[in-house]
């Protein structure tokens, strides 16, 4: 069914349909530039395109041409047709479909009031922004990168031969055609590509000895047989990009979308509960689950033994926000952000958890915990049974 696939894309990407396109007459100097008509109903050639220019990348392949674009004008002719002709037999009284179109009216509503006035309240201004940026420069600086060639052997003698004919001038790439014996980068004439420290090298793999040595030669000078897992290598580095922080300009969108991320639920809370000083509204279900309170130590016990992550997230969450001065509230804020960073994999929710414990409660042991995780973030974790165990093993490694 093309003919249906094709308007679901434009339903996806939000695009007019035919039917809405009815919105005004053209002029007659625009009758020359109609693409399309039925009826009343007509469509330019200038909305057609920006139809095409709306559509997913494989459907606009597909249909900016003249031919593409005079079938996917009989396309929705047909659909005009189609609702014309639906219109005439009355279906909008069907009940079924006056329901269908009532929440797709709702939904519409809901996500445009969400977008101007939970979304846009939630925005940061510039200055917010501009604080943000020279507040983390670690965030927008990119990693120093090498562009290397190497020429590998098991045999150390051998390179250091090899390493003298490129001294004399014979050309490294023609000998690492020659002689290599990583068979990888023959083809390349031992071309590494680009890498940063201590990061995946074409058949290097990842070797910390390797990367160090590497790391400390000049642009352009050849190295001595450097001893890693595999063997040896003589490696040249054939440029250097240094570190470098990226631009304010090249960066707001992404601080304006992190930022808005980061607050966006506290003001959606602020709004709802603003709304509800001029509703009366109810929550049945929160009435029962709170007619049957838990103690902190209760849904501490039950998120500790429970196995869903999203289900331990919800009870640590609720340990935080309905008992803040119980002596569990910090723990649970810190298991909050551990949940995100170790079973969900969310290093972005996970530090905003550990920033809050280190914040709100600083100079506890908690705090030293949360700073550890911080510092850790992505990196690979042993196995902890409990709160217990990390606390011990970062006090291990402070002494």
């Amino acid at each position: 069914m093309r003919v249906g696939r094709l308007f679901v894309a434009l339903l996806v990407v939000g695009l007019a349909l035919p039917f809405s396109c009815a919105k005004k007459q053209p002029s007659a100097s625009e009758k020359e530039q109609l693409a399309a008509a039925v009826d009343s109903w007509k469509m330019t050639r200038s909305e057609l395109n920006e139809i095409v220019e709306n559509l997913p990348d494989n459907q606009k392949v597909k249909y900016n041409s003249q031919e593409g674009k005079a079938e996917l004008a009989g396309m929705l002719i047909e659909e005009e047709l189609y609702y014309k002709d639906a219109l005439d037999k009355q279906m909008l009284k069907d009940e079924d479909i006056k329901k269908k179109v009532e929440d797709a009216a709702r939904r519409i509503v809901i996500n445009e009031y969400y977008a101007k006035y939970v979304t846009e309240r939630a925005k940061p201004s510039d200055e917010e922004m501009y604080e943000y940026y020279q507040a983390h420069p670690e965030r927008f600086t990119t990693q120093a990168v090498l562009r290397a060639q190497h020429i590998f052997s098991k045999d150390r003698k051998k390179l250091i031969d090899l390493k003298k004919r490129v001294e004399a001038g014979e050309k490294m790439t023609t000998l690492a055609h020659k002689f290599t014996e990583d068979e990888l980068t023959r083809g390349d004439g031992g071309d590494l590509g680009y890498f940063n420290k201590g990061g995946y090298v074409r058949f290097i793999g990842y070797s910390k000895a390797w990367s160090d040595a590497v790391f400390d030669l000049e642009e352009g000078v050849l190295s001595d047989p450097i001893q890693f897992e595999k063997g040896y290598s003589i490696v040249r580095v054939n440029r250097k990009k240094p570190e470098e922080l990226k631009s304010y300009e090249d960066v707001k969108g992404e601080i304006s979308t992190l930022l808005v991320n980061n607050r966006i639920t506290d003001v959606r809370k602020e709004v709802a509960a603003e709304l509800s000083k001029s509703r009366k509204v109810t929550n049945y279900l929160r009435e029962e689950i709170d007619r049957v309170q838990r103690s902190p130590e209760e849904m501490w016990n039950l998120a500790q033994t429970s196995t869903d992550s999203q289900r331990r997230l919800s009870m640590y969450q609720q340990i935080v926000d309905k008992y803040p001065e119980s002596s569990y509230a910090p723990q649970a804020l810190f298991m909050v952000g551990f949940v995100y960073a170790e079973e969900l994999k969310d290093n972005y929710n996970a530090e905003q958890m550990f920033t809050k414990v280190v914040r709100d409660y600083p100079g506890t042991e908690i705090a030293k915990s949360a700073q550890w995780m911080l510092e850790n973030l992505g990196k690979p974790m042993p196995d902890f049974e409990n709160l217990d165990d990390l606390n011990k093993k970062i006090s291990e490694q402070g002494q």
